[in-house]
């Protein structure tokens, strides 16, 4: 268990680093709206390593503990982007529509890592 979660976590590093280098690339040609939706994006790796984090401690080193208390966690927390974004496509708010999409994508992408792992 715990090679697949240095595994996840290292994915996870790997996104937000290339995550910070898009945000210096679009604030480099003066793109800072751009630039937002990666910022959002960047902070669901931090989300996320604490949803590993958390039921890890709870499990006690049982994996099955662990996969069902991460699962519970990552349906739960992006939710609450999903309805986030329902909302904004409703007001045609296509700021939040964008940092939402963005947000969602990465949490989908450490999902699927994950579901990969275990």
């Amino acid at each position: 268990m715990e090679s697949k979660i240095k595994e996840l976590k290292e994915f996870m590093a790997k996104g937000k680093k290339e995550a910070q280098a898009q945000i210096a690339s679009l604030m480099a040609d003066d793109r800072e709206d751009e630039a937002k939706a990666y910022r959002a994006a960047l902070n669901i790796y931090d989300v996320f390593t604490s949803l590993i984090d958390v039921p890890l401690k709870q499990s006690g080193g049982d994996e099955q503990a662990f996969k069902d208390g991460f699962k519970k966690l990552s349906v739960n927390i992006p939710t609450q982007w999903r309805n986030s974004l329902s909302k904004a496509k409703e007001h045609d708010d296509a700021e939040k529509i964008m940092i939402e999409e963005a947000k969602l994508k990465v949490a989908d992408s450490i999902i699927a890592k994950f579901d990969e792992l275990f």
